[in-house]
């Protein structure tokens, strides 16, 4: 398994060697903020150089997300998410980060007929001008499920543009709360273009951003990724390190080929 951490810079600057010890993987996700894109850029970015300068795991950023919605009807809408997307990117290629996270941005509550497949055309436009752009920066773009309901949304755009830079983020969380499908169902219809995982428990109403373990969400299906090191599992339950440790715990049992407590 290649175990990885979702954090913010003034959490891991508290205590920074446990994460570098500890995590294959960093995703960085300090940019979802408007503030930290305008006005605290180059302070995240430096501090981010000086620590990692010898970190040997990977690298992914999150892009902000806040209504955002590079899906819209309207082209302006659209360039004001290009704009804050490529933001994200260019800060990314500066911190060596291999892949982005963007919210996928489907609404399902958009229930007239014709709205997926619109969303489908109006978010192709966008990730045509978009992907040119991860290719000169040799970042992967991972479209993360929010709101989606299935799978389907997702596999229409990755199917149609068929894009080595374009690939799918699972988030358990989400899946939990929007889906009434389990969620080995969104993995065998996403294991083409799985590249990224986002763990965390909750229990089927809010995103909660609990450990796994403390919500109601079965885990079970890790095993298969007992011996994948090509797909980052990253954290999303925030805390102290504490809780990063407790993810870790939790994590290990199923390197080791089963559930917290399985005799092995």
């Amino acid at each position: 398994m290649k175990l990885g951490s979702g954090i913010f810079y003034d959490l891991f600057q508290v205590n920074p060697a446990y994460y570098l010890e500890h995590f294959d993987h960093l995703e960085l996700q300090d940019f979802i903020l408007p503030d930290n894109l305008d006005i605290h850029a180059r302070k995240i970015i430096k501090g981010y150089e000086r620590i990692l300068r010898n970190y040997r795991g990977s690298l992914s950023l999150h892009a902000p997300f806040k209504e955002l919605y590079l899906s819209s009807m309207d082209r302006q809408v659209q360039d004001l998410a290009l704009r804050r997307l490529t933001q994200t990117l260019h800060y990314g290629n500066e911190l060596g980060c291999s892949i982005m996270v963007v919210h996928s941005c489907f609404n399902p509550l958009m229930n007239y007929p014709g709205y997926l497949d619109d969303w489908v055309n109006n978010a192709v436009w966008f990730w045509e001008k978009f992907i040119p752009l991860c290719e000169r920066q040799k970042i992967v773009i991972v479209l993360e499920n929010v709101w989606d309901r299935t799978p389907l949304s997702l596999v229409r755009i990755l199917k149609r543009l068929q894009s080595p830079y374009l690939k799918a983020c699972l988030d358990t969380g989400h899946v939990n709360i929007m889906s009434a499908l389990p969620i080995e169902e969104w993995i065998a219809s996403l294991e083409e273009y799985l590249f990224h995982f986002h763990i965390h428990d909750n229990h089927g109403v809010e995103d909660e951003h609990l450990l796994p373990g403390r919500g109601n969400i079965d885990f079970s299906w890790l095993v298969r990724y007992r011996d994948d090191d090509s797909i980052a599992l990253v954290s999303e339950a925030y805390g102290s390190i504490k809780v990063e440790r407790a993810y870790l715990e939790f994590m290990q049992s199923y390197q080791r080929g089963g559930p917290p407590g399985a005799e092995t």
